[in-house]
């Protein structure tokens, strides 16, 4: 779901669908009170705004209020090492690059896309997804999400935010058992 509504501004179907789920009783879970949040920011959005704010947020005018890739979070510029050490990663996943995507894979939304694919490939080991997660994940994300939720433009995509850096503590505690 994070790497859909970070690809774009999500379609009708994908609002819907986040509209439906249902509330958690247990209002101390962190990710239960995001995916409330979520669920209410999508209640009230606009299609035509979700536009206007994805673009703002991300794109922009000579750049968004966010800039969603790897290497600029851990290298400070686009187009680095991070964003090779991934290509490397992926290509042993067996993971290709997608003819007509500009964006490079660094992005979060296709970071968010392979981790989600290792989760739930069988022939993916425990470790690997571990591994995957401290390299092109934990290093840059958490703060990724954070500055999503204090991006000036950001409405609906704060509640992504706050979705996002939920799911990456979880993730954190739960791979930090396994070590």
């Amino acid at each position: 779901m994070l790497g859909n509504l970070l690809a774009g501004p999500p379609e009708e179907e994908v609002l819907d669908l986040l509209v439906r789920i249902g509330d958690s009783a247990d209002s101390r879970d962190g990710v239960a009170r995001a995916w409330s949040m979520l669920k209410v920011a999508a209640d009230r959005a606009e299609r035509r705004q979700l536009a206007e704010e994805y673009q703002d947020v991300f794109i922009g005018v000579g750049g968004g209020e966010i800039t969603p890739y790897a290497s600029w979070y851990i290298s400070g510029s686009l187009l680095e090492r991070p964003l090779i050490e991934l290509r490397n990663d992926l290509k042993a996943l067996g993971i290709e690059r997608q003819e007509g995507i500009g964006d490079p894979e660094d992005h979060a939304a296709a970071v968010c896309e392979v981790m989600a694919l290792t989760i739930v490939d069988p022939d993916v080991s425990i470790e690997w997804q571990r591994e995957f997660f401290k390299r092109h994940v934990e290093p840059w994300m958490g703060r990724f999400f954070e500055e999503l939720q204090e991006a000036p433009s950001a409405s609906f995509y704060r509640a992504v935010g706050c979705l996002g850096e939920e799911f990456t503590r979880m993730e954190q505690r739960y791979f930090s058992m396994l070590a």
